[in-house]
């Protein structure tokens, strides 16, 4: 009787270690490339760090417009070592938006992804309690305008982030995983970076949802959930001038407005945080941007990016890339030497398939969703629809009451 009781002590400890080790995420043994990687502040593949290319990566939020649009091309004659254009990514919302633009930085070969249809300027009372109907209306709409006024192919619009980074839990992540898309970039993270605490713990790769994530919850509303297959862009933390963590440019301090009026400083400043990734784990380095940080003050900000932009030009292991790049690396991680064997980094400038953009005039009688007595669009299609397209009424082809 004894023995037996021994077994079932036995097998009971036998069963409990299987399900630690089963909820415990171990890269190539619960958790497999190309679709599953495990949170880590190592490459999925372990490559030695001097064999590894280092990407950074510069996204752009909010409507692409003639406010902004010379701002972006200034960029389009700068070359990674392939000598193929380095590519960002435009997280895109509806107002204001001109869809000719978007089909030229897309067809240029940077990335377009989603910021939602209306960017709500509520966060307390639209977004931080928006279930995933909402997240998914926002999303899937914006998906829908941008394929059929941009012409952009539904199966390239890849990503999202949340308006003003209010991670929206397992709403948004359910949204994400419902709507196929493949990747957030919201979840910022000071504790996972190469600058942060003493020591620092080290900066984070991207993930997937396969496993619970480790990565800490500062803003927002983090997901409880799993999400197979579902990837977190981790948004690492810059250390600005006075040492404070920076999620986006804008938050970014300076000691004596530096940052604002000294093209020097701004470029020590991408400097700075470059190097901190570059000599540790070689994890992507983000620099998360509205372009009208740069119309600031002085010319400044964008003579320092410049500058850094050219500065970086100069390593041969250093790529500036579209997070969709930096993704098609995390599911096929290869070593510096091989970059260039995957399809997604090679030279991608095809001819347009926008050449005769329409500019629409919407009046009132078209239901916009803003108190003005008119809204142009530019579109690469002929055809207006009779009403302003909008939050499900993507197509502008129906009349739906706006709150």
């Amino acid at each position: 009787m004894k023995c037996c009781w021994c077994l079932v002590v036995v097998l009971l400890a036998v069963s409990l270690g299987a399900k630690v080790e089963a909820d415990t995420c171990q890269q190539e043994v619960n958790c497999f490339l190309p679709n599953c990687v495990c949170a880590s502040t190592n490459n999925p593949r372990n490559i030695p760090v001097d064999q590894l290319p280092q990407f950074v990566v510069l996204t752009f939020d909010d409507a692409v417009n003639y406010i902004n649009y010379d701002f972006y091309l200034s960029f389009k004659d700068f070359v990674n070592p392939n000598n193929c254009r380095m590519s960002m990514t435009f997280f895109v919302t509806h107002l204001y938006c001109s869809y000719d633009m978007v089909n030229e930085l897309h067809r240029l070969g940077h990335e377009i992804a989603l910021h939602s249809v209306t960017h709500k300027n509520d966060q307390e009372g639209y977004w931080r309690v928006a279930n995933q109907s909402v997240w998914q209306q926002e999303m899937d709409d914006m998906r829908t305008i941008l394929e059929t006024f941009a012409l952009i192919p539904r199966d390239d619009i890849k990503g999202i982030r949340a308006p003003f980074l209010e991670v929206g839990g397992d709403d948004m992540y359910g949204a994400v995983h419902d709507l196929s898309l493949q990747y957030d970039c919201s979840w910022p993270s000071m504790l996972y970076t190469s600058w942060y605490g003493s020591p620092p713990l080290g900066a984070l790769w991207p993930y997937t949802l396969d496993y619970p994530s480790f990565q800490e919850c500062f803003v927002g509303r983090c997901p409880t959930n799993l999400y197979p297959g579902t990837w977190v862009m981790p948004m690492l933390d810059l250390m600005d001038d006075i040492g404070q963590p920076c999620a986006m440019l804008d938050g970014c301090q300076s000691v004596t407005d530096e940052l604002l009026t000294d093209a020097n400083a701004v470029e020590q400043f991408f400097i700075n945080n470059f190097n901190s990734n570059y000599y540790s784990n070689k994890a992507p380095m983000g620099i998360y941007m509205h372009q009208t940080w740069f119309n600031e003050g002085s010319d400044a900000r964008t003579v320092g990016l410049t500058r850094f932009l050219e500065w970086l030009s100069e390593k041969d292991d250093v790529y500036v890339v579209a997070l969709d790049r930096v993704l098609a690396w995390m599911k096929n991680p290869v070593p510096l030497s091989q970059l260039t064997s995957l399809p997604e980094f090679g030279c991608s400038d095809t001819p347009t398939n926008c050449p005769n953009p329409t500019t629409f005039k919407f009046g009132p009688e078209s239901n916009l969703p803003v108190n003005t007595d008119a809204l142009y669009m530019a579109s690469c299609i002929s055809e207006q629809p009779p009403y302003f397209p909008w939050l499900y009424n993507p197509l502008g082809d129906k009349y739906v009451p706006i709150p």
